[in-house]
């Protein structure tokens, strides 16, 4: 039950840490949050004894990052490979966090 909790708060001390020891690198702290709260979630439905349905929210999460990457695609005929991969690993850790969250609210 602790560890609910300690992962994800020693992801972010990690992330401030890459912050701080490399400040103008392309790659961000933030950047290593969804190993943390993936590992969190899994340890919380573990808890609750519920199916788990991580393997399916990244399946939705990886056929709305082929429509957005598609739809950049239309809009921008000339599309950099590196921002796509910035803007979808963006979209991932925004979405571990947010089900993260939305997990230890149901088990409030």
């Amino acid at each position: 039950m602790l560890l609910i909790i300690l992962i994800p708060v020693l992801g972010l001390a990690l992330a401030y840490i890459v912050n701080k020891m490399f400040p103008k690198a392309q790659f961000r702290g933030y950047d290593l949050l969804p190993f943390f709260f993936i590992y969190a979630c899994h340890l919380i439905t573990m808890h609750q004894k519920r199916p788990e349905f991580l393997p399916y929210g990244f399946f939705v999460f990886f056929f709305l990052v082929i429509v957005i990457a598609i739809s950049d695609a239309v809009k921008n005929k000339n599309i950099s490979l590196s921002k796509t991969m910035r803007k979808i690993w963006d979209y991932l850790t925004v979405n571990t966090i947010f089900w993260y969250l939305g997990l230890l609210f149901l088990m409030i």
